[in-house]
């Protein structure tokens, strides 16, 4: 939670947001730069049965058939036939699409395609797309493509015999010209803004924080100590037999505990006298009478 909170508290100083915009400016731009632009052009091809017919009967005449009527699930199974021997490297190496090269080349049966892709699985459809950095070059690639994928349909007819009456046929259904495609410039312009501004807050949070680690900690003031307690002085105590006391009959005219005239309230204990210390003695009288 501080962390996020240091970030905003950054975005809001005019000092800190000016430099990380104007980076992430520059970085996005820099990426819509660097980034080619892409062309794609595409091409949706059918097979189609002849309008003979799939079969001779010579004992009978040939009948004229719509070709459009005729499609069933062996030209589908011819598609995919096809769409198989073409998508291999050797393929892909004679129409000069290379693995690390800048075209790229795609043939299916409409699947990669959105508006193929729900009657893909009903027809006998063959789609091609090729995407180069240059108009040209993607023209150049799906004719020679589209090229390749008749002597296959051919060569393969002929490998299996068949009277040439009866080929199938393939069909362009629509064929676009190359268009460009920013997704590229689009994907490198968006990355170039986002490493800008990572870039920016993280520096400005790294500076941020590296000054709060060195700034000193103002010292805390001292506590305020208790005033010592003022102890009181003890009253002197007088000896027994020192003449300071009205024991010994010669009183000062003090009174115990008042020794110095500023009585403070303590009273020593009494001296202790001689008859205190021997206790009481016993008068014998001698020759009494």
């Amino acid at each position: 939670m501080e962390f996020w909170k240091t970030i905003l508290g950054l975005t809001r100083r005019k000092v800190v947001a000016i430099p990380v915009f104007a980076l992430t400016l520059a970085l996005a731009a820099a990426g819509w730069a660097l980034l080619p632009e892409r062309y794609v052009t595409s091409a949706s091809m059918v097979l189609v049965t002849p309008s003979g017919g799939g079969s001779i009967d010579r004992t009978k005449p040939v009948a004229q058939t719509n070709p459009l009527l005729q499609f069933t699930d062996d030209l589908r199974t011819t598609a995919s036939i096809l769409i198989l021997a073409m998508n291999t490297t050797d393929v892909f190496t004679s129409l000069g699409v290379t693995e690390d090269g800048p075209t790229d080349l795609t043939i299916d049966d409409g699947r990669s395609n959105p508006q193929l892709l729900g009657v893909g699985t009903t027809g006998p459809f063959i789609y091609m797309q090729v995407e180069s950095d240059s108009p040209a070059t993607a023209s150049k690639v799906l004719g020679a493509a589209e090229e390749r994928l008749k002597e296959e349909l051919e060569d393969r007819q002929n490998e299996l015999k068949a009277h040439p009456i009866t080929f199938v046929q393939v069909e362009d259904v629509v064929r676009l010209p190359p268009e460009s495609d920013l997704t590229a410039k689009l994907q490198g312009a968006v990355g170039g803004a986002l490493l800008g501004l990572l870039a920016g807050l993280g520096t400005a949070y790294a500076v941020e924080r590296r000054k709060l680690i060195l700034t000193p900690e103002a010292p805390e003031a001292p506590a305020a100590s208790a005033a010592p307690a003022v102890a009181l002085p003890e009253p002197a105590r007088t000896a027994p037999g020192d003449g300071n006391d009205d024991a010994d009959g010669q009183g000062n005219g003090r009174t115990p505990g008042d020794a110095d005239g500023q009585g403070n309230g303590v009273t020593p204990p009494p001296a202790l006298t001689d008859l205190d210390e021997t206790g009481p003695i016993d008068v014998v009288r001698l020759n009494a009478r």
